[in-house]
């Protein structure tokens, strides 16, 4: 939203550049702050048409992430990707918080006009035309192929 950017006007302006961060209407941009102690119990994303970039920006020592079977820790500075959709958890053991810029995009296998526009409902082929514009609408609910709604 316009507050939210005139507080972060560089992050904006570099997410507003990026085309595959500003089509996706079932995602977000927004900045994670985990406070030490924290464990995120193991939970999955609603669907596997999106992608989670989460950019390392102060990333102590003693965070990490498990997707899947595989476990990483962030790093200052890089991208971890991965596909939400696949189990998940987090664990901070460190002594300072930990912050990511957490940007999500469509699934680079899927081709949107084909694979993900038959699936919208009317709303939705408007807020994702509008953000093809660069016009960006919010959308109230979205609703997943596994028939989860979700409203905002």
């Amino acid at each position: 939203d316009v507050a939210n950017c005139a507080l972060c006007p560089k992050t904006a302006q570099v997410i507003a550049s990026r085309p595959e961060f500003n089509e996706l209407i079932c995602g977000a941009q927004f900045f994670s702050r985990l406070t030490p102690g924290t464990h995120l119990a193991a939970h999955c994303g609603p669907s596997n048409l999106r992608l989670r970039c989460h950019l390392g920006l102060i990333v102590p020592e003693g965070v990490r992430i498990r997707v899947g079977d595989e476990t990483r820790q962030w790093k200052a500075g890089k991208c971890l990707v991965f596909d939400d959709s696949f189990e998940h958890e987090v664990w901070h053991e460190g002594e300072t918080d930990r912050i990511v810029l957490i940007c999500d995009m469509w699934h680079p296998e899927l081709n949107v006009n084909s694979d993900i526009v038959p699936t919208l409902s009317t709303e939705e082929v408007q807020a994702l035309q509008a953000a093809r514009q660069g016009q960006h609408t919010t959308l109230t609910e979205r609703n997943y192929t596994t028939g989860q709604a979700v409203r905002r």
